[in-house]
């Protein structure tokens, strides 16, 4: 990895999300959101335009969440949390005094979204093992990592905040942490294999890779994670 310039992206494939036997709650996950559907972004966000889904070549909805900018900082200040934060289509954005983020820190290149369950082992494992010493590797070369807490410690039920404040302390996360007070993107998720990892394009809020199911150190996330941060 040498430079931050990103490849040029592939056509929009129609692809769902793969589901691995492996991972917690396995099954089909839920087709693309019918046009006009899903949240709007908020009053006056830059945010690109819809139809929107979540499935593979998709423009990703602005999703809403509430959580913490930097857990390892202050794991008590519970603040909104949307995915247009991330949004940078010049690609070499930094964010500006009045943000959530630290001003003048450069906006990320890449967004894996993480979704995750307090009651998943293999998410568990994966937030344990895997994501710390990826989030080493890439966060230098412009990707930045959110966890989306989506269930507590009972499955099918909505994380709350205290969740997520015990998991980010329990494995000392260092990128920004959420929940899902609405239970929105997480009931799209119900029925298909925990955790889920969505790669975003933050250029365009495409979504790149995505894929359900136990974790794999040199799994297609990280593997496109390589061929576009060079």
């Amino acid at each position: 990895m040498t430079s931050l310039r990103l490849r040029a992206r592939a056509p929009a494939a129609a692809l769902v999300f793969a589901s691995f036997a492996t991972g917690c709650d396995e099954g089909q996950i839920a087709p693309p959101f019918p046009e006009g559907q899903g949240q709007a972004p908020g009053g006056g966000v830059a945010y690109p335009a819809g139809p929107y889904g979540t499935t593979k070549g998709d423009v990703i909805q602005n999703f809403k969440f509430l959580g913490l900018v930097n857990p390892e900082a202050d794991s008590t200040s519970a603040l909104e949390i949307e995915l247009a934060d991330f949004y940078n289509p010049t690609g070499d954005g930094v964010y500006e005094e009045g943000s959530i983020f630290d001003a003048g820190v450069e906006k990320p290149k890449l967004l894996l979204l993480n979704v995750s369950a307090s009651w998943c082992q293999p998410c568990q494992h994966e937030a344990d093992k895997i994501l710390p010493g990826k989030y080493a590797k890439y966060h230098p070369y412009g990707a930045q990592f959110l966890l989306l807490l989506a269930e507590g410690p009972n499955q099918g039920e909505a994380a709350e905040f205290k969740n997520l404040v015990t998991w980010t302390n329990r494995y000392e996360t260092l990128w920004p942490g959420t929940i899902d007070p609405n239970y929105t993107l997480a009931s799209i998720f119900k029925a298909t294999a925990y955790p889920v990892n969505i790669l975003i394009d933050t250029e365009t809020m495409r979504i790149v890779e995505a894929v359900a199911g136990a974790p794999e150190e040199e799994g297609p996330v990280f593997q496109a994670l390589d061929e576009l941060l060079e």
